[in-house]
């Protein structure tokens, strides 16, 4: 339970992030906290997302939550300038979905951390 609030932050942070670097031209974010988790839902409009990002953004999502990588490296998540860390926002997630339609260029990125 201790920093849960600044890791919602880190993900969020990490998700704009991976929205801004494939040009997003709008970012909407919603939190909602209900029966003991924390659901996330970043949704943006991306023109051209390949399917190769869309495979490689769900394999990093989907990375098994492990509390004691959580716990020691939650605080680095976005120090670094050059990529986003989707392989932690994987770790600190319990579920996570992404989908795109590329006529509309639509992107929702739907993560759920249970407490």
């Amino acid at each position: 339970m201790k920093h849960i609030y600044q890791k919602n932050i880190k993900v969020i942070d990490e998700l704009m992030s991976f929205c801004y670097k494939y040009g997003a031209t709008d970012i909407h974010i919603d939190v909602k906290y209900e029966n003991e988790s924390f659901f996330i839902e970043v949704e943006s409009q991306i023109f051209n997302l390949s399917q190769e990002i869309l495979e490689i953004t769900n394999r990093l999502l989907s990375a098994p939550r492990c509390h004691e990588m959580e716990s020691y490296y939650w605080g680095l998540s976005g120090d670094d300038d050059t990529d986003t860390e989707l392989t932690l926002v994987g770790m600190m997630s319990d579920e996570a979905h992404i989908d795109y339609c590329p006529k509309t260029g639509k992107m929702q990125i739907k993560i759920v951390r249970h407490i």
